[in-house]
């Protein structure tokens, strides 16, 4: 997705991280989740965790910008594009561009993962909308998990970067023409900012260097 912030263009899947990226805590986590009938990978960039949700939900659905569901890119090793993948590795996939998604998500989910997602978001509307179009597909029985890094070595090294300009939750940091959006999310921050939008936690820990928030429809 392209954002324009305070003059400046911010290509959020440019900070979608490969499959082999994965982290382990989530993936146990979503291998020793409860079986259900549907599950999405909302914001699913490069499907680091797709098919762990695959392996346990009949029905599949993704979502992301249509840049990032087209762009030619390496995918777990092939160069193609993610919605290419996505319908050669499970044909029955539901895929939803991100803007339509936000007018009408046109199908209920039982489980809903949100991973590293809402922090990469440079603009509130965009997370405003996000958010209710993640409660509007969530089922009345579903849950959703919300992940998200409140520390690393790049939210660091931004901070002390000359080139830093404070923006919402982090910052903005351009080199040369590129430019790129770190923001910070805590644990806290999340829960308050779910329960906003109409969403009821049910649980929210740490795990390393990640918050997890699991909530279900308020």
């Amino acid at each position: 997705m392209n954002y324009i912030i305070k003059g400046t263009e911010i290509r959020s899947e440019n900070s979608a991280k490969p499959m082999n990226c994965a982290a382990a805590p989530l993936i146990s986590w979503l291998a020793s989740r409860q079986f259900t009938a549907s599950a999405l990978d909302f914001g699913c960039g490069k499907l680091r965790y797709t098919h762990h949700l695959a392996e346990r939900s009949k029905v599949l659905g993704v979502v992301d910008s249509e840049v990032q569901l087209n762009r030619s890119q390496i995918i777990n090793g092939e160069y193609t594009s993610v919605k290419a993948y996505v319908k050669k590795r499970w044909p029955k996939c539901r895929i939803h561009d991100l803007k339509a998604f936000w007018l009408n998500p046109m199908y209920d989910y039982q489980f809903i993962l949100c991973a590293n997602v809402l922090s990469a978001i440079p603009c509130p509307k965009a997370r405003a909308k996000s958010l209710r179009s993640i409660h509007a597909a969530l089922s009345k029985d579903g849950k959703v998990l919300f992940v998200n890094q409140h520390t690393n070595s790049y939210f660091s090294k931004a901070k002390r970067n000359e080139n830093a300009v404070m923006h919402l939750d982090g910052w903005i940091l351009t080199s040369g023409s590129v430019a790129s959006y770190y923001g910070i999310l805590n644990k806290e921050t999340v829960i308050k900012l779910v329960h906003r939008f109409g969403f009821i936690v049910e649980k929210a820990w740490i795990e390393g260097q990640s918050n997890y928030v699991l909530a279900f429809k308020g």
